[in-house]
């Protein structure tokens, strides 16, 4: 993953901070959104980006 970690992570975070993404993921299940990101934290050791 080596350089990509960043981006990949600012892409997940999407997820969360735009209203659109998270309305779309959390009708799958509640809480959908953050789940994802945090999964995804944890896959690339990236506890928070900034």
């Amino acid at each position: 993953m080596g350089l990509l970690k960043p981006a990949r992570i600012k892409i997940i975070e999407m997820y969360v901070d735009d209203e659109r993404f998270t309305a779309y993921y959390n009708k799958i299940a509640p809480g959908c959104a953050a789940f994802l990101r945090d999964a995804m934290r944890i896959y690339t050791g990236i506890k928070d980006y900034n």
